[in-house]
């Protein structure tokens, strides 16, 4: 056969195209990366709220500028991935060298003294996060953990656009910056450092539309709506996650029936009657040295009753400002206790004093006492430094009291609609007490009687009354906080005037003769309003697991009971609590009020089940990462098995979905379709490329016959079996530089197990002669393509 008869086209065959030489990829836009660095710098300006200062922005802004301009460098000059992201890396790594650290190679190169710099640095921005609480000041430990971590992030947007093809993934970066502020901030963020990230996201996803797709203004304008709605989105998810995880906005809340990690604690300025408290592990608040007695901690005064509610916090009324020094009404004697009280855990915007403070020293600025409530308070909630309290701890006899009286009527003695049964109830319980004092020790004695059937549990049961009160008074089971609110209205309704203090018991005494008070500590109890003795503390709560038992005055000999209770109660503080009836009992129920309870918001405890539990959050974070990383793959995998098991069943829809498979498999691999080709085209280049033998090549063609079948009608009749040497005659050229696929009417019948095979001959040698890099197979291409 001459070289012209072989090169005449033949009927049924299709003619071979020379192979087109691809023109090179382009680089990704400059405005791209560059859009993707703008939207992690403007989602950073949300930890303004937690930090105070900007010595970390400047630093910040170099770093990012370096991953950025190293990254464009590197693709302008066409270096393979591996080596941009490498010199990326150590750009990164240099200019945090000279920014933060002295000892580098000429102040640029890192060395060992120069990471054990870092190291240092990272040590300190831990101790800072741990030992401080928001908002944090700006320090350069804190600006070297800040720059380390968001240039990580910064690294990561610009490897996802420019070189993983994936622009829309840069809202996991961006998630993190805004939820981790918003998780730890006790104000709300900047209005700006979510519209920001938002707009350039949007603007991002319309300037890296794929080249396929359609162009122009409206596209643009398309994009850009649908980015913004997924920027939108991926914010709400940020604070319904952050909202559910950390509690966003919740410093100083206590909630009833959350669940908490370990970090710093404050108390609501609350006490319900409602709701069932969930205790998490302790939290150290406290360390207290001096105190010659156990006595409690009072950080607010609650005066006004809600029916139905609680107990709520009054007017504040700064008497004094700025505290440092003696309080009105009081002086500091040379007798007096001087105790130191090192607060390690405790957040809040209420000081815990001791009852008989005479004078407050070493606070910080913003601390302002109220007479009235006896309340050291601030505008906002921080960790107070370690201060010194003057007092005076000797109390009043039970013998002064019941000679002294109370001023009865006013708000003190406010109760609004109280319940008849209420009111039966104190007066039938104090009928034999002739005093004030007579009354508020029955009501406290009544509530602490085993005899009387109170329990003290965490769970407060449910009643049918329609008054919160009265169930608590018919079931008689609670914590603190409803024993505190029922005696304090109970004592109104007799007209002693009397209000619920929230605050912690005196804490466990350690080997070395200090205090330590937790979490688990936090307590509320009772005072009475005495002319000559002022507030005096009755605590009606059964003395279970340290809390409840002691009282604010010296009580008689002859009293057995309540003599009894506050030794019970002492005891119980000599030891760590292993009280089992608490630990059947953290079952939490809806609660429509905020309790006396701890509130975790930040930072880190110091036991070990915290530091397990933080591990294992970081585990499980690192989990979601990874298993977000190769979700792409898994729903590729996951499609094409989907597809082979339509393609064994055969039939005209068994060989669309092989040939759709064909075709993605290809994408994958860079080989892009062309709209100008057939099937029988494309599957020629293919064959090319894979390096097709006989047995794969007529494989191939079994599949294209069979879509083409599909998608056109059977033909009208059957095909004859092409042999290699006809097939070579009418028009294949054998070799690897010019082969082409012979291909006829399709076959009547389509069978599922040669479709398949078809589909395995290209993925096994497109997978063997077309490799694909990491980041490809990472994020198939077929997937950011739309068909």
């Amino acid at each position: 056969m001459s070289t012209a008869t072989a090169s005449v086209p033949r009927p049924g065959y299709a003619p071979v195209p020379p192979l087109p030489t691809p023109p090179p990829t382009p680089p990704v836009g400059i405005g791209a990366t560059f859009l993707a660095a703008a939207a992690v710098l403007t989602g950073s300006s949300a930890l303004s709220a937690p930090i105070i200062g900007h010595s970390w922005v400047l630093p910040l802004i170099e770093v990012v500028a370096v991953i950025w301009l190293v990254g464009v460098g590197g693709r302008l000059i066409r270096l393979p991935t591996v080596a941009t992201a490498g010199l990326q890396l150590a750009g990164f790594v240099i200019a945090l060298t000279s920014l933060f650290t002295s000892s580098g190679i000429g102040g640029v190169l890192p060395n060992s003294a120069a990471v054990g710099e870092a190291g240092t640095l990272l040590s300190g921005a831990w101790k800072q996060i741990v030992e401080t609480s928001p908002p944090a000041q700006s320090t350069p430990e804190l600006s070297f953990l800040i720059s380390l971590s968001i240039g990580l992030a910064a690294f990561l947007a610009d490897f996802l656009v420019a070189e993983a093809k994936a622009p829309a993934l840069v809202a996991l970066p961006l998630l993190c910056l805004y939820s981790v502020p918003a998780s730890i901030a006790s104000t709300m963020l900047p209005w700006y450092s979510f519209a920001g990230p938002a707009v350039l996201y949007a603007a991002l996803l319309a300037v890296t539309g794929h080249k396929d797709r359609r162009s122009g203004v409206r596209a643009g304008v398309g994009l850009a709506i649908n980015g913004g709605a997924i920027t939108i989105l991926s914010a709400a998810v940020a604070l319904v996650v952050a909202g559910s995880v950390t509690g966003i906005g919740t410093t100083g809340r206590l909630p009833h029936t959350s669940g908490s990690n370990n970090g710093t604690v404050g108390l609501s300025p609350f006490a319900s009657l409602l709701g069932s408290l969930k205790k998490s592990d302790p939290v150290n608040v406290l360390t207290v040295t001096g105190l010659k007695h156990p006595d409690y901690f009072r950080t607010v005064s609650l005066t006004t009753w809600t029916p139905n509610k609680g107990w709520s916090l009054g007017t504040l009324s700064a008497d004094v400002n700025q505290v440092d020094g003696e309080l009105p009404g009081a002086t500091a004697l040379p007798t007096n206790a001087t105790v130191t009280v090192t607060p390690t855990g405790y957040q809040d915007r209420f000081l815990p004093i001791l009852t008989g403070t005479a004078a407050v020293s070493g606070l910080s600025d913003g601390w302002d006492f109220d007479s009235a409530l006896t309340t050291i308070f601030r505008t906002d909630k921080i960790k107070p430094t370690p201060y010194r309290l003057s007092v005076d701890q000797t109390q009043p006899s039970a013998e002064s009291l019941e000679q002294d009286a109370v001023v009865s009527g006013g708000n003190l003695t406010e109760t609004g609609s109280l319940p008849a049964m209420v009111r039966d109830e104190a007066a039938q319980v104090t009928a034999d007490a002739p005093t004030a004092y007579d009354k508020a020790l029955a009501l406290q004695q009544w509530f602490t009687d085993p005899a009387n059937g109170f329990v003290y549990s965490l769970d407060v049961l449910p009643g049918n009354s329609g008054d919160a009160l009265v169930d608590f008074l018919t079931n008689k089971q609670g914590y603190c906080e409803q024993y505190a609110s029922a005696m304090a209205i109970m004592l109104r309704s007799l007209n002693i005037p009397s209000r619920v203090v929230v605050g912690f018991t005196q804490g466990v005494k350690q080997s070395n003769g200090s205090w330590l008070v937790t979490s688990h500590d936090a307590h509320a109890w009772v005072e009475v309003d005495f002319e000559n003795h002022g507030w005096v503390r009755f605590d009606p709560t059964p003395p279970v697991a340290g809390q409840g038992g002691l009282q604010g005055f010296t009580q008689p000999t002859a009293n057995p009971t309540t003599a009894t209770s506050a030794a019970t109660a002492t005891n119980t503080k000599a030891a760590p609590t292993t009280n089992n009836h608490l630990d059947t009992t953290t079952k939490a129920t809806k609660s429509s009020a905020v309790a006396t309870q701890v509130s975790v918001v930040g930072g880190a405890g110091h036991s070990s089940t915290g530091w397990i539990r933080t591990a294992l959050v970081v585990l499980a974070g690192l989990a979601v990462l990874i298993g977000l990383l190769f979700l792409p793959t898994v729903f590729r995998l996951r499609r094409r098995s989907a597809r082979i098991r339509l393609a064994r069943s055969g039939g005209p829809a068994g060989a669309v979905a092989a040939w759709n498979e064909i075709e993605d498999t290809a994408i994958d691999h860079g080989i892009l379709p062309h709209s100008s080709e057939s099937a029988r085209i494309t599957a020629n280049r293919l064959a090319r490329r894979a390096h097709l033998d006989d047995v794969g090549r007529h494989r191939l063609r079994t599949v294209v016959i069979a879509a083409e079948s599909a998608w056109y009608g059977a033909p009208a009749g059957p095909v004859s079996s092409v042999s290699t040497a006809s097939a070579t005659a009418n028009g294949r050229t054998e070799g690897p530089d010019g082969q082409t696929l012979v291909l006829d009417r399709a076959e009547p019948e389509i069978n599922g197990r040669e479709l398949v095979a078809g589909v395995n001959s290209i993925v096994d040698g497109l997978k063997e002669h077309a490799t694909v890099p990491l980041t490809e197979r990472l994020i198939p291409r077929s997937l950011r393509r739309l068909r």
